[in-house]
């Protein structure tokens, strides 16, 4: 009997091969994205790199989610674990938005300061 894994044992081992296949096309998905754009004018924009940077983290946030939620002891972790997860990105979109605003802000002022010809 000791050699029978729990069923739970199972599932979180399928879990964690399964993230790690999704982090590797992740991996891929981005480099073939990148190659892709880097010859686009937007790649080489600030927003562009700016907008790539709030992709990468939003990505790395929800695999760390998987990460912990795969570790998870109990419904009481879980729920912590999640919570603490959705108060971190919606900082990263407060912060995120701000960052949009002044961009805009800054972009507007200065096509208000091109002379009409």
């Amino acid at each position: 009997m000791a050699d029978v894994e729990k069923p739970s044992a199972i599932v979180r081992s399928v879990m964690a091969e399964n993230l790690e296949q999704a982090r590797s096309a992740m991996t891929n998905y981005f480099q073939f994205v990148e190659n892709s754009i880097s010859a686009s004018p937007l790649a080489a924009t600030d927003q562009g790199k700016t907008f790539r940077s709030y992709v990468e983290r939003s990505v790395a946030a929800s695999f760390q989610l998987s990460d912990k939620l795969l570790r998870a002891k109990d419904f009481q972790d879980i729920l912590r674990i999640q919570t603490e997860f959705f108060q971190t990105q919606l900082r990263a979109l407060t912060e995120q938005s701000k960052d949009a605003s002044a961009t805009g802000t800054k972009a507007t002022s200065e096509i208000t300061r091109v002379p009409i010809k």
